[in-house]
């Protein structure tokens, strides 16, 4: 993201409260002191003294004429910095105008504008191009799931978007746990960008699609356990099962544990729904552009980042949208609905 004039000191310093005040950098004293250490520096001018015996003193408190050790440790403290803003600008900050980066191999921030080009899909592209065909194709992004009546093929434009839909029903026999379980998926609904959550107590699809998911919470009043199983209905494939075997007397914050780790297997990008629908061919362009930019980040390599960018292409309007995107923050960005 580049800009043609510098970024004015006001939005800087509005960026960088932000990031300060953030959730994400709310136990990390030590890295908030730093971020606003050399932000601060670099717009007083001083951006040549932000060097690793300078941050080691007046941010760590370490000498490095007496501790040979103060250049690592900055080291080490900046990689942790940098990976505490990519997750800040991956979910609180995703729509901030400014962002804040330190680049590697040095100390001094950079600050980009978050182009008009990078907002969310819905709103950048009406339309895409289909080079084929030398056309434009209407897209209908209001309908997540279903089926497209012909086979495995998206022969509908409008499911060229399209995200796996999960449904979270909690048996009627169920006490408390199941609820709670269910209360702590969509606690982290935010995090599931690769997914899309049905709204709370809404009833299955009749005639569900081949991105509708069903998940089932189960914990029958007693000392028994807490089931938790995910389903493709339109095949009758079993996705996941697991069970808390804790009994009434887990804690919420046992089953909120529970559930964080049913998600970490389930509903991630590298996790089995997602495995499934590549496996039975049921991913969207969308969901098979999301996982190869996702292995392009993992993997940093050039046969990636060309199937990545296959991917993209195949989504991006080139006077609408960068030709690749890199960052897995604004990529998954793209999935969001804009308000």
């Amino acid at each position: 993201m580049s800009q043609d004039r510098p970024i004015e000191a006001g939005r800087i310093s509005l960026a960088l409260s932000a990031i300060l005040s953030s959730q994400t950098f709310a136990r990390s004293h030590r890295l908030r002191t730093f971020l606003k250490f050399v932000v601060e520096r670099e717009q007083l001018g001083l951006a040549r003294q932000l060097k690793g015996s300078t941050i080691g003193m007046d941010v760590f408190s370490r000498d490095g004429a007496l501790d040979p050790g103060v250049d690592a440790l900055v080291r080490v403290q900046a990689g942790k910095l940098r990976r505490l803003i990519n997750l800040y600008y991956a979910d609180e900050g995703r729509n901030d105008p400014v962002r804040i980066r330190i680049p590697l191999g040095g100390y001094v921030p950079v600050y980009e504008l978050r182009s008009e080009a990078r907002r969310p899909i819905e709103a950048a592209l009406p339309r895409l191009a289909d080079p084929e065909r030398n056309e434009e194709i209407r897209i209908d992004l209001k309908t997540p799931g279903g089926d497209t009546g012909s086979g495995s093929g998206y022969a509908s434009n409008r499911h060229l978007l399209a995200l796996p839909m999960v449904h979270c029903v909690v048996t009627a026999e169920s006490d408390g746990r199941a609820r709670t379980f269910d209360n702590a998926l969509r606690f982290s609904e935010a995090r599931l960008c690769a997914f899309k959550l049905a709204p709370p107590s809404s009833p299955p699809p009749v005639a569900p699609g081949k991105l509708d998911f069903l998940l089932s919470l189960c914990s029958a009043v007693g000392t028994g356990p807490l089931h938790a199983r995910l389903v493709h209905p339109a095949s009758g494939e079993t996705i996941a099962a697991q069970s808390h075997p804790a009994g009434t007397m887990a804690t919420s914050r046992q089953i909120a544990a529970f559930a964080n780790q049913f998600v970490a297997r389930t509903l991630t990008l590298s996790g089995e729904v997602y495995a499934f629908c590549r496996t039975a061919g049921l991913s969207s362009p969308l969901m098979e552009c999301l996982e190869a930019t996702y292995q392009y980040r993992l993997e940093n390599s050039h046969e990636s980042y060309l199937e990545a960018s296959r991917h993209q292409q195949r989504l991006v309007h080139p006077e609408r949208l960068p030709a690749f995107i890199s960052e897995m923050s604004d990529l998954l960005a793209l999935t969001q609905r804009q308000s």
